[in-house]
């Protein structure tokens, strides 16, 4: 697990959470906003260790940057609700599964998300992370070819990689790192997905 320090926890969980419910204020899709956290400049930073916007900027800066055509103005917002959850629960999921926030909501899309809150919000946290882990049955690839329900025969016909390789690959019988980079962009592209995204876990160290 990734160590960070209570403050900077604090305000990853309040900016993340804001983000949610300004959003929602506002009638953002679900998808949208999923789609506008995970290809940010914010996300790209968290996934390289780098705190700084994060830490040294407003939650209503970070807002602004990242949906420029909002329009409330008296929003007000609060961490005891659907979306203070929300933030907690995202932000240790991407802390514990080292993973890019293009594949957390892939695996766990918002909308699934706001689905668990009846059930998981008064649970230990450690009961969303299991569940969410169970989502995960094998390699990134495999839950991204489930999702986009992609074969690995038509992905093997698509990157001219053999099926065989892609199988071992996404039932975790085989490491996608020890393929070429070319490979693996191969993979990506033909799946619309960031490089990071098909590696086991992101190399965070946050302190």
């Amino acid at each position: 697990m990734i160590y960070l320090e209570d403050d900077y926890l604090e305000k990853y969980i309040s900016v993340f959470s804001y983000i949610f419910e300004r959003s929602a204020y506002e009638k953002y899709s679900l998808s949208y906003v999923q789609n506008k956290i995970a290809y940010s400049v914010i996300a790209n930073e968290l996934e390289r260790s780098n705190i700084t916007t994060i830490a040294f900027s407003s939650k209503e800066k970070i807002y602004a940057d990242l949906f420029p055509d909002f329009g409330a103005n008296d929003f007000k917002s609060s961490l005891y609700n659907i979306y203070g959850w929300l933030g907690y629960l995202y932000v240790h999921l991407f802390l514990d599964l080292k993973l890019t926030w293009e594949m957390l909501f892939i695996i766990l899309p918002l909308k699934r998300a706001m689905e668990m809150y009846p059930l998981y919000h008064e649970m230990d946290y450690k009961q969303s992370l299991d569940y969410v882990k169970s989502l995960r049955k094998y390699s990134n690839l495999d839950s991204i070819l489930t999702i986009k329900k992609i074969s690995t025969l038509s992905l093997a016909k698509s990157t001219s990689i053999p099926e065989a390789t892609l199988k071992a690959i996404r039932y975790n019988h085989r490491d996608i790192s020890k393929l070429s980079v070319s490979s693996v962009s191969k993979i990506a592209l033909h799946l619309g997905v960031k490089i990071e995204s098909l590696l086991p876990s992101l190399d965070l160290e946050c302190a």
